[in-house]
């Protein structure tokens, strides 16, 4: 979709972070943008920069794992703008614990935004899509959803599931002259490690390991890769040197990531303790 230029696009999780940027973005190239995310307050500070910008865009509080709530705002888009062009699947949660200390309220809540957010995002919007022969559709996944770590198994389930939901869909909607980009960013500094669920952890640690160890790439950097990716129907993106690498090692040797950096990285997190 090399011109986003009047496209009616919407973005999930849009109130901070990626999502904000990449709606900061889309209005620079002139896209009509649908911002949609639970936090009204951070939803409202995000239309209000759009608005400043002289864009066009709607905002709904929506919370993507609520199958109603996602119905009625896909039935609303389309009275309004008639379907979507371009469908981001932004919106995620997180939380720092290992698989036994991971409570059932965790899954579903990560479970809940993180795969079943998009997989309702998917099912409202997809057959106008498909009825009009052309769209894009661009799921935020994760590093975790490619390479394992310690301590984020219930996420990095999420991120799998979406990672394999994404490359399905890339097969089954060539024919229908759909794209799906895949993105799966490494570290990326936005806000979602302020909002983590941390048990077996000292939060403390973990934050300032984040924030000062691990480099980060800024999110507008970020959100102006995606974009030029999704111009240009990219299948995948792969954010930060240090996300590609530990890929690159992944696919070479699952034994040799393991060793190499899947047994100093649990070291490490037993220090975040």
């Amino acid at each position: 979709m090399r011109d986003m230029q009047g496209k009616v696009v919407l973005v999930t999780g849009a109130a901070s972070g990626l999502g904000r940027e990449l709606a900061i973005a889309l209005a620079h190239e002139k896209a009509v943008v649908l911002l949609v995310d639970i936090d009204e307050a951070g939803l409202m500070e995000t239309s209000g920069m759009l608005d400043r910008e002289g864009a066009e865009s709607r905002s709904y509080i929506v919370d993507v794992s609520d199958r109603s709530q996602v119905g009625d705002t896909a039935a609303t888009v389309r009275e309004e703008f008639g379907g979507l062009d371009v469908l981001v699947n932004n919106a995620g949660v997180f939380a720092w614990t290992d698989i036994v200390d991971t409570t059932l309220e965790d899954w579903e809540w990560m479970m809940g935004v993180n795969l079943w957010g998009p997989i309702l995002t998917i099912n409202a919007f997809l057959p106008g899509m498909i009825e009009r022969g052309c769209g894009h559709i661009v799921n935020i996944a994760s590093l975790g959803g490619l390479v394992t770590m310690p301590a984020v198994g219930a996420y990095s389930t999420t991120k799998f599931g979406l990672v394999g939901l994404s490359e399905t869909l890339q097969h089954e909607l060539r024919p229908h002259g759909i794209a799906v980009t895949l993105v799966c960013p490494g570290n990326i500094r936005t806000p979602i490690i302020d909002h983590i669920k941390v048990r077996g952890y000292d939060c403390e640690k973990l934050t300032r390991m984040s924030y000062g160890v691990i480099p980060r790439m800024a999110a507008a950097r970020a959100a102006s890769i995606i974009l030029k990716g999704i111009k240009r129907d990219r299948a995948m993106i792969i954010l930060t040197p240090s996300a590609h690498l530990m890929y690159l090692i992944k696919r070479l040797s699952p034994d040799l990531y393991r060793v190499i950096l899947g047994i100093p990285m649990q070291k490490v997190y037993e220090r975040m303790r």
